[in-house]
Protein backbone atom coordinates (compact mmCIF):
# COMPACT_ATOMS: atom_id res chain seq x y z
CA UNK A 1 0.00 0.00 0.00
CA UNK A 2 1.49 2.88 -1.20
CA UNK A 3 0.19 5.70 1.14
CA UNK A 4 2.13 4.14 3.66
CA UNK A 5 5.49 4.37 2.08
CA UNK A 6 7.63 1.80 0.14
CA UNK A 7 9.40 -1.18 1.52
CA UNK A 8 13.05 -1.75 2.11
CA UNK A 9 14.07 0.73 -0.68
CA UNK A 10 17.78 0.36 -1.38
CA UNK A 11 18.58 -2.41 0.97
CA UNK A 12 20.93 -5.48 0.25
CA UNK A 13 19.80 -8.65 1.28
CA UNK A 14 21.41 -8.64 5.19
CA UNK A 15 23.18 -11.23 6.90
CA UNK A 16 20.36 -11.09 9.39
CA UNK A 17 17.01 -9.13 10.09
CA UNK A 18 15.78 -8.74 13.25
CA UNK A 19 11.94 -8.44 13.54
CA UNK A 20 10.27 -6.54 16.58
CA UNK A 21 6.77 -6.56 17.34
CA UNK A 22 4.85 -6.43 20.48
CA UNK A 23 1.69 -4.66 22.65
CA UNK A 24 -1.01 -6.03 20.12
CA UNK A 25 -3.34 -5.87 23.18
CA UNK A 26 -5.85 -8.09 22.22
CA UNK A 27 -6.25 -6.56 18.63
CA UNK A 28 -5.68 -10.01 16.87
CA UNK A 29 -7.60 -9.06 13.45
CA UNK A 30 -8.60 -5.90 12.14
CA UNK A 31 -12.36 -6.00 11.58
CA UNK A 32 -12.79 -4.70 8.03
CA UNK A 33 -15.75 -2.67 9.61
CA UNK A 34 -14.35 0.88 7.96
CA UNK A 35 -13.25 -1.72 4.68
CA UNK A 36 -10.11 -3.38 5.32
CA UNK A 37 -8.13 -1.26 3.08
CA UNK A 38 -8.00 0.96 5.73
CA UNK A 39 -6.71 -0.65 8.24
CA UNK A 40 -3.68 -1.91 9.45
CA UNK A 41 -2.57 -4.94 11.68
CA UNK A 42 -3.55 -8.53 12.52
CA UNK A 43 -1.69 -11.82 12.78
CA UNK A 44 -2.69 -12.84 9.11
CA UNK A 45 -0.76 -9.89 7.91
CA UNK A 46 2.28 -10.38 10.31
CA UNK A 47 2.38 -14.05 8.90
CA UNK A 48 2.34 -13.23 5.23
CA UNK A 49 5.10 -10.22 5.98
CA UNK A 50 7.46 -13.35 7.28
CA UNK A 51 6.36 -15.77 4.60
CA UNK A 52 7.38 -12.84 2.10
CA UNK A 53 10.87 -12.76 3.91
CA UNK A 54 11.59 -16.42 3.62
CA UNK A 55 10.74 -16.35 0.16
CA UNK A 56 13.55 -13.77 -0.81
CA UNK A 57 15.84 -16.20 1.29
CA UNK A 58 15.83 -13.32 4.27
CA UNK A 59 17.40 -15.08 7.36
CA UNK A 60 15.33 -13.57 10.55
CA UNK A 61 15.08 -13.76 14.38
CA UNK A 62 11.69 -12.70 15.52
CA UNK A 63 10.88 -10.74 19.04
CA UNK A 64 7.78 -10.24 20.75
CA UNK A 65 7.92 -7.44 23.54
CA UNK A 66 4.63 -9.31 24.97
CA UNK A 67 1.13 -7.59 26.27
CA UNK A 68 -0.60 -10.04 23.64
CA UNK A 69 -3.92 -9.89 25.76
CA UNK A 70 -5.74 -7.25 27.40
CA UNK A 71 -7.72 -8.91 29.27
CA UNK A 72 -8.31 -12.08 30.90
CA UNK A 73 -11.38 -14.79 31.42
CA UNK A 74 -11.67 -17.55 29.28
CA UNK A 75 -12.38 -15.84 25.81
CA UNK A 76 -8.59 -13.97 26.50
CA UNK A 77 -7.40 -17.75 27.38
CA UNK A 78 -9.22 -18.46 23.81
CA UNK A 79 -7.35 -16.26 22.19
CA UNK A 80 -4.28 -16.43 23.94
CA UNK A 81 -3.60 -19.91 22.53
CA UNK A 82 -4.57 -18.97 19.28
CA UNK A 83 -1.71 -15.71 19.13
CA UNK A 84 0.85 -17.50 21.31
CA UNK A 85 0.25 -21.12 20.61
CA UNK A 86 -0.87 -21.27 17.27
CA UNK A 87 0.01 -18.33 15.01
CA UNK A 88 2.97 -16.95 16.84
CA UNK A 89 5.12 -20.65 16.71
CA UNK A 90 4.20 -20.51 12.67
CA UNK A 91 6.30 -17.15 12.85
CA UNK A 92 8.50 -18.79 14.20
CA UNK A 93 9.10 -16.39 17.27
CA UNK A 94 12.29 -16.81 19.27
CA UNK A 95 11.48 -14.70 22.36
CA UNK A 96 8.46 -13.22 23.96
CA UNK A 97 8.51 -10.78 27.12
CA UNK A 98 6.13 -11.74 29.67
CA UNK A 99 4.52 -7.80 30.43
CA UNK A 100 1.78 -7.15 33.39
CA UNK A 101 -1.19 -8.22 31.00
CA UNK A 102 -0.12 -11.79 30.46
CA UNK A 103 0.12 -12.00 34.50
CA UNK A 104 -3.73 -11.36 34.48
CA UNK A 105 -4.06 -15.20 33.95
CA UNK A 106 -4.13 -17.52 36.36
CA UNK A 107 -1.45 -19.86 37.54
CA UNK A 108 -2.13 -22.72 35.10
CA UNK A 109 -2.91 -20.85 32.31
CA UNK A 110 0.80 -19.25 32.80
CA UNK A 111 2.20 -22.40 33.01
CA UNK A 112 0.82 -23.68 30.12
CA UNK A 113 2.88 -20.55 28.09
CA UNK A 114 5.90 -20.50 30.13
CA UNK A 115 6.70 -23.47 30.60
CA UNK A 116 9.16 -25.57 27.66
CA UNK A 117 8.01 -29.45 26.10
CA UNK A 118 10.00 -30.88 23.84
CA UNK A 119 9.08 -30.10 20.17
CA UNK A 120 7.04 -27.10 22.14
CA UNK A 121 9.16 -24.57 22.82
CA UNK A 122 6.68 -21.49 24.50
CA UNK A 123 9.55 -18.86 24.63
CA UNK A 124 8.74 -16.83 26.73
CA UNK A 125 10.87 -15.01 28.96
CA UNK A 126 11.48 -12.39 32.05
CA UNK A 127 14.47 -12.21 34.04
CA UNK A 128 12.35 -10.73 37.60
CA UNK A 129 9.05 -13.08 37.34
CA UNK A 130 8.38 -16.22 38.53
CA UNK A 131 5.55 -18.71 38.65
CA UNK A 132 5.60 -20.43 42.00
CA UNK A 133 9.28 -19.84 42.47
CA UNK A 134 12.71 -18.57 40.34
CA UNK A 135 12.97 -22.06 38.12
CA UNK A 136 14.62 -21.53 34.90
CA UNK A 137 12.50 -24.54 33.33
CA UNK A 138 9.33 -22.91 34.56
CA UNK A 139 10.48 -19.01 33.08
CA UNK A 140 13.52 -18.31 31.38
CA UNK A 141 15.47 -15.48 32.80
CA UNK A 142 16.79 -14.94 28.98
CA UNK A 143 16.65 -16.69 25.88
CA UNK A 144 19.91 -17.44 23.56
CA UNK A 145 18.73 -17.39 19.97
CA UNK A 146 21.46 -18.09 16.91
CA UNK A 147 20.68 -17.45 13.60
CA UNK A 148 23.33 -16.85 10.55
CA UNK A 149 25.78 -16.99 12.34
CA UNK A 150 24.95 -14.39 15.03
CA UNK A 151 24.03 -15.07 18.68
CA UNK A 152 20.96 -12.76 19.98
CA UNK A 153 20.59 -12.69 23.90
CA UNK A 154 16.78 -11.42 24.93
CA UNK A 155 15.95 -10.66 27.95
CA UNK A 156 12.55 -9.25 29.58
CA UNK A 157 11.83 -7.49 32.69
CA UNK A 158 8.56 -6.42 34.59
CA UNK A 159 9.21 -2.53 36.17
CA UNK A 160 9.22 -2.29 40.07
CA UNK A 161 5.69 0.17 39.49
CA UNK A 162 4.00 -2.96 37.98
CA UNK A 163 4.27 -5.38 40.65
CA UNK A 164 1.81 -3.57 42.83
CA UNK A 165 -0.97 -4.18 40.01
CA UNK A 166 -0.32 -8.16 40.42
CA UNK A 167 -3.07 -9.86 42.15
CA UNK A 168 -1.78 -13.39 42.08
CA UNK A 169 0.49 -14.44 45.13
CA UNK A 170 1.95 -17.72 42.83
CA UNK A 171 3.64 -14.61 41.18
CA UNK A 172 6.91 -13.42 42.32
CA UNK A 173 8.14 -10.41 41.38
CA UNK A 174 12.08 -9.27 42.02
CA UNK A 175 13.36 -6.32 41.84
CA UNK A 176 14.20 -5.28 37.87
CA UNK A 177 17.80 -3.46 38.53
CA UNK A 178 19.17 -6.70 41.00
CA UNK A 179 18.04 -8.89 38.28
CA UNK A 180 19.50 -7.63 35.10
CA UNK A 181 22.56 -7.37 36.95
CA UNK A 182 22.57 -11.13 37.45
CA UNK A 183 21.67 -11.67 33.67
CA UNK A 184 24.09 -9.62 31.55
CA UNK A 185 27.13 -11.79 33.02
CA UNK A 186 25.14 -15.04 31.60
CA UNK A 187 24.39 -13.27 28.31
CA UNK A 188 28.50 -12.20 28.33
CA UNK A 189 29.66 -15.44 29.16
CA UNK A 190 27.05 -16.57 25.86
CA UNK A 191 29.12 -14.54 23.76
CA UNK A 192 26.53 -12.95 22.42
CA UNK A 193 26.93 -10.63 19.44
CA UNK A 194 23.61 -8.81 19.88
CA UNK A 195 21.51 -8.27 23.32
CA UNK A 196 18.28 -7.23 23.59
CA UNK A 197 16.57 -5.61 26.56
CA UNK A 198 12.53 -5.13 26.32
CA UNK A 199 11.09 -2.84 29.54
CA UNK A 200 7.73 -3.12 30.59
CA UNK A 201 7.68 0.11 32.70
CA UNK A 202 7.19 3.89 33.37
CA UNK A 203 8.96 6.41 31.47
CA UNK A 204 10.65 7.36 34.06
CA UNK A 205 11.73 3.58 35.26
CA UNK A 206 12.67 2.86 31.74
CA UNK A 207 14.95 6.08 31.77
CA UNK A 208 16.39 4.82 34.86
CA UNK A 209 17.06 1.19 33.65
CA UNK A 210 19.10 2.95 30.49
CA UNK A 211 21.54 4.94 32.39
CA UNK A 212 22.10 2.36 35.25
CA UNK A 213 23.11 -0.06 32.19
CA UNK A 214 24.49 2.16 29.19
CA UNK A 215 25.03 0.73 26.49
CA UNK A 216 25.54 -2.68 27.65
CA UNK A 217 22.06 -3.63 25.61
CA UNK A 218 22.40 -3.21 21.83
CA UNK A 219 18.00 -2.97 21.52
CA UNK A 220 15.76 -1.60 24.38
CA UNK A 221 12.29 -2.18 23.32
CA UNK A 222 10.07 -0.54 25.68
CA UNK A 223 6.41 -0.42 26.53
CA UNK A 224 6.43 3.85 26.27
CA UNK A 225 5.86 3.17 22.52
CA UNK A 226 3.63 6.22 20.57
CA UNK A 227 0.83 4.44 18.61
CA UNK A 228 3.26 4.62 14.95
CA UNK A 229 7.03 3.54 15.09
CA UNK A 230 9.32 6.51 13.87
CA UNK A 231 10.34 6.63 10.58
CA UNK A 232 14.14 6.55 11.50
CA UNK A 233 15.12 5.33 14.89
CA UNK A 234 16.16 7.48 18.26
CA UNK A 235 19.41 5.89 20.12
CA UNK A 236 20.48 6.65 23.74
CA UNK A 237 24.15 6.30 23.66
CA UNK A 238 24.68 3.26 21.35
CA UNK A 239 21.57 1.71 22.34
CA UNK A 240 18.61 2.08 19.94
CA UNK A 241 15.40 2.53 20.99
CA UNK A 242 12.75 0.02 19.45
CA UNK A 243 9.27 1.39 19.60
CA UNK A 244 6.72 -0.99 17.79
CA UNK A 245 3.87 1.29 18.19
CA UNK A 246 0.63 -0.31 19.22
CA UNK A 247 -1.96 -2.72 18.59
CA UNK A 248 0.35 -5.15 16.60
CA UNK A 249 -0.41 -2.41 13.81
CA UNK A 250 3.57 -2.20 12.32
CA UNK A 251 6.72 -4.53 13.10
CA UNK A 252 10.17 -2.87 12.93
CA UNK A 253 13.09 -4.35 11.27
CA UNK A 254 16.64 -4.13 11.56
CA UNK A 255 18.68 -5.31 9.02
CA UNK A 256 22.08 -6.31 9.99
CA UNK A 257 25.23 -6.16 7.72
CA UNK A 258 29.32 -6.80 7.53
CA UNK A 259 30.06 -3.43 6.47
CA UNK A 260 31.33 -1.04 8.52
CA UNK A 261 30.09 1.69 6.56
CA UNK A 262 26.32 0.93 7.11
CA UNK A 263 26.14 -1.91 9.62
CA UNK A 264 22.64 -1.89 10.09
CA UNK A 265 19.89 -0.51 7.90
CA UNK A 266 15.96 0.54 9.90
CA UNK A 267 12.56 0.09 8.12
CA UNK A 268 9.32 0.32 10.20
CA UNK A 269 6.66 -2.17 8.26
CA UNK A 270 2.97 -0.79 8.47
CA UNK A 271 1.10 -4.38 8.28
CA UNK A 272 -1.60 -3.05 5.88
CA UNK A 273 -3.37 -4.30 2.65
CA UNK A 274 0.19 -4.55 0.40
CA UNK A 275 0.28 -7.95 2.76
CA UNK A 276 -2.51 -10.77 1.69
CA UNK A 277 -4.40 -12.74 5.03
CA UNK A 278 -2.59 -15.85 5.62
CA UNK A 279 -4.50 -18.84 4.68
CA UNK A 280 -3.06 -20.52 7.49
CA UNK A 281 -3.92 -18.00 10.03
CA UNK A 282 -7.23 -17.54 8.75
CA UNK A 283 -7.47 -21.28 9.20
CA UNK A 284 -6.58 -21.04 12.92
CA UNK A 285 -8.91 -17.96 13.00
CA UNK A 286 -11.88 -19.57 12.07
CA UNK A 287 -11.10 -22.58 14.56
CA UNK A 288 -11.28 -19.67 17.46
CA UNK A 289 -14.50 -18.37 15.96
CA UNK A 290 -15.84 -22.13 16.22
CA UNK A 291 -14.57 -22.15 19.98
CA UNK A 292 -16.50 -19.04 20.92
CA UNK A 293 -19.26 -20.23 19.65
CA UNK A 294 -19.28 -23.59 21.16
CA UNK A 295 -18.81 -22.13 24.08
CA UNK A 296 -21.61 -19.46 24.16
CA UNK A 297 -21.65 -15.95 26.08
CA UNK A 298 -22.84 -18.13 29.46
CA UNK A 299 -19.90 -20.19 28.84
CA UNK A 300 -17.84 -17.50 28.20
CA UNK A 301 -19.00 -15.69 31.65
CA UNK A 302 -20.87 -12.63 30.02
CA UNK A 303 -23.55 -12.47 31.72
CA UNK A 304 -26.27 -9.18 31.14
CA UNK A 305 -25.82 -6.24 33.07
CA UNK A 306 -28.23 -3.40 34.22
CA UNK A 307 -28.37 -0.53 31.92
CA UNK A 308 -29.36 2.67 33.90
CA UNK A 309 -31.70 4.17 31.17
CA UNK A 310 -33.64 1.20 31.76
CA UNK A 311 -35.68 2.65 35.18
CA UNK A 312 -37.00 5.95 32.66
CA UNK A 313 -36.91 4.53 29.05
CA UNK A 314 -37.81 0.33 29.90
CA UNK A 315 -36.65 -2.26 28.13
CA UNK A 316 -35.06 -2.71 24.37
CA UNK A 317 -37.75 -3.01 21.44
CA UNK A 318 -36.11 -3.35 18.29
CA UNK A 319 -36.24 -1.11 15.24
CA UNK A 320 -39.17 -2.56 13.58
CA UNK A 321 -41.27 -1.05 16.61
CA UNK A 322 -40.33 2.73 15.26
CA UNK A 323 -41.47 2.75 12.15
CA UNK A 324 -44.49 3.44 12.10
CA UNK A 325 -44.21 6.88 14.16
CA UNK A 326 -40.56 7.21 12.22
CA UNK A 327 -40.67 6.45 8.36
CA UNK A 328 -38.53 9.06 7.41
CA UNK A 329 -36.11 8.42 9.65
CA UNK A 330 -36.64 4.20 8.90
CA UNK A 331 -35.84 5.21 4.85
CA UNK A 332 -32.01 7.33 5.97
CA UNK A 333 -31.56 4.09 8.42
CA UNK A 334 -32.27 1.33 5.79
CA UNK A 335 -29.68 2.84 2.93
CA UNK A 336 -26.90 3.34 6.60
CA UNK A 337 -24.51 0.77 6.65
CA UNK A 338 -25.93 0.77 10.19
CA UNK A 339 -28.86 -1.11 8.74
CA UNK A 340 -26.46 -3.80 7.39
CA UNK A 341 -24.19 -4.16 10.26
CA UNK A 342 -24.80 -7.68 11.29
CA UNK A 343 -23.85 -8.78 8.14
CA UNK A 344 -20.93 -7.28 7.68
CA UNK A 345 -20.05 -10.16 10.51
CA UNK A 346 -21.00 -12.79 9.24
CA UNK A 347 -20.25 -12.33 5.49
CA UNK A 348 -17.79 -9.57 5.31
CA UNK A 349 -14.92 -10.42 8.25
CA UNK A 350 -13.01 -13.24 6.95
CA UNK A 351 -13.92 -15.37 8.83
CA UNK A 352 -17.39 -14.52 9.98
CA UNK A 353 -17.40 -12.87 13.82
CA UNK A 354 -20.94 -13.29 14.86
CA UNK A 355 -20.33 -15.28 17.73
CA UNK A 356 -17.34 -12.91 18.74
CA UNK A 357 -18.55 -9.88 21.81
CA UNK A 358 -15.37 -8.36 21.08
CA UNK A 359 -17.21 -8.15 17.51
CA UNK A 360 -20.93 -8.07 18.60
CA UNK A 361 -20.71 -5.06 20.80
CA UNK A 362 -20.95 -2.58 17.81
CA UNK A 363 -23.11 -4.59 15.50
CA UNK A 364 -26.63 -5.12 17.53
CA UNK A 365 -28.82 -3.07 19.82
CA UNK A 366 -28.20 -3.45 23.71
CA UNK A 367 -24.87 -3.74 24.46
CA UNK A 368 -22.78 -1.67 26.71
CA UNK A 369 -19.85 -1.26 24.05
CA UNK A 370 -16.76 -0.43 26.25
CA UNK A 371 -17.23 -3.19 28.61
CA UNK A 372 -18.51 -5.59 25.93
CA UNK A 373 -21.18 -7.13 27.42
CA UNK A 374 -25.28 -7.10 27.00
CA UNK A 375 -28.04 -4.99 28.69
CA UNK A 376 -30.48 -6.98 30.07
CA UNK A 377 -33.11 -6.85 27.39
CA UNK A 378 -30.23 -6.27 24.83
CA UNK A 379 -29.52 -8.70 22.10
CA UNK A 380 -28.64 -12.25 23.21
CA UNK A 381 -28.45 -14.05 20.14
CA UNK A 382 -29.70 -14.14 16.10
CA UNK A 383 -32.64 -16.39 17.49
CA UNK A 384 -33.62 -15.38 20.49
CA UNK A 385 -33.77 -11.66 20.10
CA UNK A 386 -33.68 -11.18 16.08
CA UNK A 387 -35.41 -7.49 16.36
CA UNK A 388 -31.94 -6.33 17.91
CA UNK A 389 -29.52 -7.44 15.35
CA UNK A 390 -27.72 -4.46 13.26
CA UNK A 391 -27.33 -0.83 14.68
CA UNK A 392 -30.60 -0.22 15.04
CA UNK A 393 -32.58 3.01 16.29
CA UNK A 394 -31.60 2.70 20.56
CA UNK A 395 -28.18 1.85 19.74
CA UNK A 396 -27.94 5.24 19.97
CA UNK A 397 -31.05 6.77 21.55
CA UNK A 398 -31.00 3.91 23.82
CA UNK A 399 -33.92 2.23 25.08
CA UNK A 400 -37.23 2.93 24.07
CA UNK A 401 -40.12 0.93 25.54
CA UNK A 402 -42.02 3.44 27.46
CA UNK A 403 -41.09 6.13 24.66
CA UNK A 404 -43.32 4.00 22.47
CA UNK A 405 -46.35 3.37 25.09
CA UNK A 406 -46.57 7.06 26.39
CA UNK A 407 -47.17 8.37 22.71
CA UNK A 408 -49.72 6.00 22.44
CA UNK A 409 -51.20 7.35 25.49
CA UNK A 410 -52.55 10.72 26.29
CA UNK A 411 -49.85 11.98 28.64
CA UNK A 412 -48.72 14.98 26.79
CA UNK A 413 -45.81 15.65 29.91
CA UNK A 414 -44.76 12.20 30.33
CA UNK A 415 -44.03 12.16 26.17
CA UNK A 416 -42.05 15.08 25.79
CA UNK A 417 -40.19 13.99 29.23
CA UNK A 418 -39.06 10.70 27.20
CA UNK A 419 -38.79 12.38 24.21
CA UNK A 420 -36.07 14.73 25.67
CA UNK A 421 -34.62 11.34 27.64
CA UNK A 422 -33.70 9.70 24.21
CA UNK A 423 -33.26 13.27 22.19
CA UNK A 424 -30.04 13.27 20.11
CA UNK A 425 -27.89 16.21 19.11
CA UNK A 426 -24.61 16.83 17.07
CA UNK A 427 -23.41 18.99 18.68
CA UNK A 428 -23.75 17.59 22.11
CA UNK A 429 -24.00 13.99 22.61
CA UNK A 430 -24.31 12.30 19.37
CA UNK A 431 -20.31 12.27 18.62
CA UNK A 432 -19.54 10.63 21.94
CA UNK A 433 -22.12 8.02 21.14
CA UNK A 434 -20.51 7.48 17.79
CA UNK A 435 -17.19 7.34 19.03
CA UNK A 436 -17.79 4.11 21.07
CA UNK A 437 -17.96 1.86 18.33
CA UNK A 438 -16.17 4.30 15.75
CA UNK A 439 -12.56 4.71 17.27
CA UNK A 440 -8.86 4.66 15.77
CA UNK A 441 -9.13 0.61 15.42
CA UNK A 442 -12.38 0.23 13.83
CA UNK A 443 -12.74 3.39 12.02
CA UNK A 444 -9.22 4.65 11.23
CA UNK A 445 -10.74 7.63 9.14
CA UNK A 446 -13.73 8.59 11.26
CA UNK A 447 -14.83 12.50 10.89
CA UNK A 448 -17.64 12.93 12.92
CA UNK A 449 -19.20 15.66 10.37
CA UNK A 450 -18.60 13.57 7.39
CA UNK A 451 -19.97 10.71 8.54
CA UNK A 452 -23.15 12.17 10.11
CA UNK A 453 -24.14 13.55 6.95
CA UNK A 454 -24.74 10.24 5.96
CA UNK A 455 -27.03 9.11 8.88
CA UNK A 456 -28.69 12.01 9.88
CA UNK A 457 -32.67 11.72 9.71
CA UNK A 458 -34.67 14.75 9.21
CA UNK A 459 -38.30 14.45 11.09
CA UNK A 460 -41.48 16.18 10.47
CA UNK A 461 -42.98 18.90 11.95
CA UNK A 462 -45.12 16.92 14.71
CA UNK A 463 -42.13 14.28 15.26
CA UNK A 464 -39.06 16.04 17.38
CA UNK A 465 -37.35 13.36 19.28
CA UNK A 466 -33.93 13.94 16.91
CA UNK A 467 -32.63 17.00 16.48
CA UNK A 468 -30.01 16.70 13.09
CA UNK A 469 -28.92 19.83 12.69
CA UNK A 470 -24.73 20.32 13.09
CA UNK A 471 -24.25 23.82 14.44
CA UNK A 472 -21.09 25.83 13.88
Amino acid sequence: MKANGELFVGWDKPKLLLVFTGFMDGYIEPCGCAGLEQMKGGLSRRHSMFKELTKNNWEYIAVDAGNVNKGFGLQEELKYNFVVDESMRLMKYGAIGIGNRELRFPTEVLLLYTVDVPDSPKNYTSANVAVLAFNPDVVKPYRILEQAGIKVGVVSVLADSFHDGINNKEIICANTVEKLKEVLPKLKDEKCDKKILIIHGSNEEIDTIIKIFPNEFDYIVGSNTPAEPPIRPNFVGQSMLVEVGEKGKFAVAVGLYDDPKTPFRYQRIPLDSRYENSEDILKRMKLYQLQLEKTGLNGLGIKQIDDSRSEVCGKYSGTKQCVDCHEDAHKVWRKSKHAAAWNALANEAPPARINDPECIACHVVGWNRKEQVPYKTGFIGQKITPDLINVGCESCHGPCENHIKAERGADIKLQEKLRSTIKLSADKNAKKICIECHDGDNSPHFDFKTYWEKIKHKENDTETAINNTIRP
